[in-house]
């Protein structure tokens, strides 16, 4: 099932015309919320402030250069624990609501009371209704595109769209939103996945060999009648399941004229050499470390591990995915002909 939370894991950093010199002040009144100190939370849990909860009541003061996520905290070892997440805009934000329940109410900017209503209605949703939910984010992005929350609200479509549609909902949002780090993010990989669909070319990449050569992917694509790109590491989940099978099955068309071209994002250069030893890779194989690794795997719009990609003698992509069932069927057929 897809994930149904709104995305608040980031901080959210915009180019912004001038708010004027004015802060923000967040005024809170949560019913039974335990005395003593609250914090004000930046997305990472760093401390942005402290205040003082006397009969329920706190107030926050500061200055934000531009509009982002944070969470009002009272910690652990209390009756009744509170992480109430808050856009933090240069006016005044009201914060209401009952230590006791979940909700909470926030006014003060468009940005954040719509964000109270996305969670109520999405929490009135029935669990498998998709649907209902890729309706309800579309309708909350058309009123926030000019706002923090419609920027955040990319990271939800990013799971429920075509990359297609992805990079046109970016490009809708406010000019000023649009180099966001996140959205870019988003844009950049659904791009770099529509570019490497299958029935393109292949991108090519370079590796620094043990033997301190470099060597091209274009080195070996078309050396054979096909070549299988594979992302890799040590550490990955599924990659102790998942690169075995995979290198047992392309070593039954290694006489045939399969290559393989594998690209592991281990840090530690002995735990890459023992895995390609025990998971049986073949072919070139290279280690360049994480950062190098990344930047491969972002060519192909990749944001996880083990990825293949299945490239023909022609250097056409001929199908990618995350298992060795999605290619297969594609590297018989090509062997068959």
């Amino acid at each position: 099932m897809r994930q149904r939370t709104l995305s608040l894991a980031f901080i959210l950093i915009f180019t912004l015309a001038s708010c004027g010199s004015r802060g923000y002040t967040i005024e809170g009144d949560i019913i039974d919320l335990d005395e003593g100190d609250i914090s004000l939370l930046d997305a990472y849990g760093h401390t942005i402030a402290v205040a003082t909860v006397e009969d329920g009541k706190f107030t926050f003061e500061g200055k934000v250069e531009t509009p982002c996520l944070a969470y009002i905290n009272n910690a652990r070892g209390v009756r009744y624990p509170i992480d109430i997440p808050v856009l933090l805009e240069n006016t005044t934000i009201s914060v209401t609501g009952d230590a006791r329940i979940s909700h909470v109410d926030i006014k003060g900017t468009k940005a954040n009371e719509d964000m109270v209503e996305f969670k109520i209605r999405k929490d009135a949703l029935s669990p498998n209704d998709n649907e209902g939910y890729l309706q309800l984010v579309k309708e909350m992005f058309e009123r926030d595109s000019d706002n923090v929350l419609g920027a955040m609200l990319i990271s939800n479509l990013y799971s429920l769209v075509s990359d297609r549609e992805l990079i046109e909902y970016c490009d809708r949002l406010a000019p000023e939103f649009r180099d966001d780090a996140v959205v870019s993010h988003y844009r950049t990989v659904s791009q770099a996945r529509i570019d490497t669909a299958p029935g393109m070319p292949f991108k090519d990449l370079a590796m620094t060999g043990r033997d301190s050569v470099e060597v091209k992917l274009s080195d070996v694509v078309g050396k054979g009648k096909a070549t299988v790109l594979v992302f890799w590491a040590s550490w990955a989940r599924d990659a102790a399941t998942i690169i075995p099978s995979l290198t047992e099955f392309c070593r039954g068309y290694q006489d045939k004229g399969l290559n393989m071209f594998s690209v592991s994002l281990d840090g530690d250069m002995a735990k890459w050499t023992e895995a390609e030893s025990r998971f049986g890779i073949f072919g070139d194989s290279f280690c360049n470390g994480p950062e190098v690794g990344d930047k491969a795997t972002g060519l192909y719009g990749f944001e996880g591990l083990p990825r293949l990609v299945l490239i023909d003698s022609q250097g056409k992509i001929v199908a990618r995915g995350k298992t060795l069932e999605d290619i297969s069927g594609d590297i018989s057929r090509i062997f068959e002909k």
